[in-house]
């Protein structure tokens, strides 16, 4: 390992309408009807002051890469995203979370009956997540040499990683530290958290995808950025 740091509060970029709609399953470009939207504003505003954005990360050094494996210390993470770090001489390893207790608001509007409020929470969560990830790279960045960039950040389950890679990044990064552990169905706890790798390349080789969906063969995903 040659760097790694815990940030126990991060901050997030305001919440942008379009972006929550995205989590909603809006279609891109797509918004709801003014009164919809209103009301989306109002579940949403009453969920922020319940994300506890927090991220963890190790840097290591590339130790050995195929374009179905790539090696970090003594772990070899295998699928495609040995190819689409295939310039990067480091990666960091990352796991954040956007906490538990949007998701315990989720579940207590469930009870209540409040789909609606329920559904924007759950939402709302899901970028939170997202947002957390964001903010955790602007740290990475801080060990970015001379002409160089970040990569794209890929996850277990997506991008050619198999959801059994989980058990192999949590060797490589104390996800312990900002409270998130893997149950035995592979998901995290809290359920709004996200683990992953980016690459530390050479500028020239990165900027080519401006997300991972552009490399990825699911075209008809409502995710799909």
């Amino acid at each position: 390992m040659l760097a790694a740091e815990v940030c126990l509060d991060l901050c997030l970029a305001p919440l942008d309408p379009h972006e929550l709609y995205r989590y909603l399953g809006y279609p891109a470009h797509a918004t709801p009807a003014p009164r919809v939207a209103e009301r989306i504003a109002q579940a949403a505003a009453g969920a922020l002051p319940a994300l506890r954005p927090q991220g963890t990360y190790a840097v290591y050094r590339v130790a050995r890469r195929t374009a179905r494996s790539i090696c970090l210390g003594q772990v070899t993470i295998s699928g495609s995203v040995g190819k689409y770090l295939d310039h990067s001489d480091r990666a960091a390893v990352f796991v954040v979370t956007a906490g538990v207790e949007i998701s315990h608001l989720a579940k207590a509007a469930t009870a209540d009956g409040d789909a609606f409020t329920a559904w924007v929470r759950d939402a709302a969560g899901s970028w939170a997540a997202e947002a957390a990830a964001d903010a955790l790279m602007l740290r990475i960045r801080r060990h970015l040499g001379e002409k160089q960039e970040l990569t794209l950040r890929y996850s277990p389950g997506y991008c050619g990683m198999t959801i059994g890679n989980q058990q192999k990044l949590f060797r490589l990064v104390d996800a312990e530290a900002v409270g998130v552990t893997l149950m035995p169905s592979l998901l995290m706890h809290p359920l709004k958290s996200i683990s992953g790798l980016v690459g530390l390349a050479p500028a020239e080789f990165v900027g080519r995808y401006l997300s991972p969906c552009d490399r990825c063969p699911r075209t008809g995903c409502h995710m799909r950025r």
